[in-house]
């Protein structure tokens, strides 16, 4: 259980320190940079990509394909687009989707495959954008079904995750009636193909009271027909500036599903920040950058694995809006959201701060982690902070991940020294890093004492970024002759 000591006159700030600081503001040793993982070099982990929109072309696959194994996520989330696999009645291409299909394959990650949204060129075959409607007539249903299968039995082998629809509670707001009957029809047509596919439900937009109400609608309904063996996991959305103000919603939900359903896992489907201040789209009106944007992927990825939620990251580069929904826009927009930025033609142009964080997470927690529940510690500060533990799950060693979690990350690293105390302790050469840089520090002998498993260390610092104290056999570096 967290213990937090209080102490009213005992408030230490990391500029106070003494000793020479490096442009960080930490007073350690600089010992490496954390060595990034491929894909390929990593078995399982808890994070997934999104590479949405490509089914409206707002995202090219060539200005992102030769960057995802290197970030480290084993699943990416990608749309079909129904629209632009059959533009005319009964004939499909699947050549696009088939290279981005095959090609993170190739890059060892899984794609999940996120069946959205509509097609026009059947009366009453709903929109192509995010508030569209479901397909409502009797033909747009049929080519709709037909789609379908012919879309499973083709990626069968190669796709073992779908996703029914994107948001459908949404501002068109399709019935939760409606959707969940939409549901049945389009997941018992992915099982009878592929018995053991596994099947992603809802995608919600909201995660108040309204998408529980949603929820609850949906799951009461696939109750009473018996359906609810069709539903495996459910994904949620909900944008917040504060990635911590999520989480009591998310156990609200929690709640919800498992009333009717225990054996329903839930995952986080799809959320990310902007890299600049935007007027539109999710998280608008804020003084975003790069650096605040690093620190709320990093934020939201380290909270999401405390509470053993899966976790897709929105999205993999910026995307370009060329439509308003139906209407084209005068001057197409970008959305910052991306780990990498692109031109308003759809181009690579760089790497941003938060996708070397990014790296930086999958490189070091991946499944030969385990989280330890209700690690014990001491601080001596009343700040709000997050603070989760894990241990390699054969050697025993820990690593603990801490950051100020009370406001929306800032565009400032001005860090707060604080001393720790783990009550039940392991680190046999203990390191901090910083994991928005990946710096890895030396913690000098006599800045932390051992007393069995008790650990104390001193003014370690910290900020609104996870930091993180772990022993140095956990870390991979890179430009360091250390090795595990």
């Amino acid at each position: 259980m967290k213990i937090y000591i209080n102490l009213l006159l005992f408030f230490l700030t990391f500029t106070s320190i003494s000793k020479a600081q490096n442009k960080e503001g930490i007073d350690y040793l600089l010992i490496g940079k954390v060595k990034p993982k491929s894909a390929h070099a990593i078995d399982v982990n808890n994070w997934s990509i999104g590479a949405e929109t490509m089914d409206r072309d707002l995202v090219k696959y060539d200005s992102w394909k030769d960057y995802i194994g290197e970030l480290g996520a084993k699943k990416v989330r990608l749309q079909a687009g129904w629209a632009k696999c059959e533009k005319e009645k009964g004939a499909y291409d699947f050549a696009w989707l088939d290279e981005v299909v095959d090609g993170v394959i190739a890059d060892g990650v899984e794609p999940w495959l996120q069946t959205s949204y509509g097609n026009p060129i059947y009366e009453g075959g709903g929109g192509i954008h995010l508030t569209a409607g479901l397909p409502t007539s009797v033909e747009a249903l049929a080519a709709w079904d037909n789609w379908v299968s012919t879309m499973v039995k083709r990626y069968q082998g190669r796709v073992k995750i779908w996703e029914v629809w994107n948001e459908p509670d949404g501002k068109n707001n399709n019935p939760p009636d409606m959707y969940a009957n939409f549901y049945i029809r389009t997941a018992e047509i992915i099982r009878a193909i592929d018995p053991n596919a596994t099947i992603y439900a809802l995608s919600i937009a909201s995660i108040g009271k309204k998408g529980q109400n949603y929820t609850e609608t949906f799951f009461e309904i696939l109750k009473e027909k018996g359906k609810l063996h069709l539903v495996d996991e459910v994904t949620l959305h909900g944008y917040t500036y504060n990635p911590s103000e999520i989480y009591g919603s998310y156990q609200q939900m929690h709640k919800i599903i498992s009333k009717y359903a225990k054996h329903v896992k839930l995952r986080q489907g799809e959320l990310g920040c902007p890299s600049e201040n935007q007027s539109v789209y999710a998280l608008r009106n804020y003084e975003w950058t790069e650096l605040s944007q690093s620190k709320w992927v990093l934020r939201k990825m380290m909270g999401d694995l405390g509470r053993d939620i899966p976790s897709s990251y929105f999205l993999i580069i910026d995307i370009v809006y060329t439509h308003n929904h139906s209407e084209l826009m005068e001057t197409p927009k970008r959305n910052t959201k991306g780990l990498i930025k692109s031109d308003l033609e759809r181009n690579f142009v760089a790497k941003k701060q938060a996708f070397y964080s990014y790296q930086n997470a999958t490189a070091i927690f991946d499944y030969t982690l385990e989280r330890m529940p209700n690690y014990p510690y001491e601080v001596n500060s009343d700040s709000s902070l997050s603070l989760f533990a894990y241990q390699e799950k054969h050697f025993d060693k820990q690593v603990v991940v801490a950051w100020l979690d009370s406001q929306i990350p800032t565009n400032s690293n001005s860090k707060t020294a604080m001393t720790f105390e783990f009550l039940q302790g392991n680190f046999e050469v203990p390191v901090f890093v910083d994991l928005r840089t990946g710096d890895v520090y030396e913690i000098p002998e006599e800045s932390f004492t051992k007393r069995g498993t008790k650990y104390i260390f001193n003014d370690i610092p910290i900020y609104d970024s996870p930091i993180l104290i772990a022993d140095k056999s956990i870390i991979n570096l890179k430009n360091s002759d250390s090795s595990k």
